[in-house]
């Protein structure tokens, strides 16, 4: 389904989670690479439930049915580090003055959510482009967040 309809300074993004919204056309982030198993979506909008949500939903403005969540990791793994190499900075232009910003998808295995660390989101917020890249620094690759069995523990 296609998700992004413009309306005169506004865009309409049709997301399976938030229904309908509009949102500014500079407000949409270009992954020009697209993301892993998304590479034929280069254009989303971050979206959130409520202002201060810990997750954000990163959606596609093409695609209705596809929204990914991420947080900053350094909420809730406050060591996290990122190496890249340089060839990974170089698209997005990255100068001086821009802000830097890094997501990680959070992802469900089994019965537990996990941060993956090892493929990283940045985003140069000033150009408003993206790009996944990989992390080199290897004693990080996920973080657990979530466990259920643990979670009932802790109830019971």
């Amino acid at each position: 389904m296609q998700a992004g309809i413009l309306r005169g300074c506004l865009m309409e993004v049709c997301t399976s989670r938030f229904g309908t919204v509009e949102v500014s056309p500079a407000d949409t982030i270009c992954f020009p690479s697209g993301l892993v198993g998304f590479e034929d979506c280069p254009s989303w909008v971050l979206l959130m439930h409520q202002a201060g949500d810990s997750v954000i939903w990163l959606q596609s403005t093409q695609t209705a049915e596809v929204a990914l969540p991420v947080v900053d990791p350094r909420t809730f793994v406050p060591e996290f580090t990122l190496q890249v190499e340089q060839s990974d900075w170089t698209p997005l232009g990255i100068r001086k003055e821009d802000f830097i910003q890094v997501l990680v998808t959070v992802a469900r295995h089994e019965d537990s959510l996990r941060l993956n660390l090892l493929a990283p989101l940045v985003i140069n917020c000033l150009r408003r482009l993206g790009r996944q890249v990989i992390n080199t620094d290897l004693g990080m690759v996920d973080h657990l967040v979530w466990d259920s069995a643990n979670a009932l523990k802790k109830i019971a």
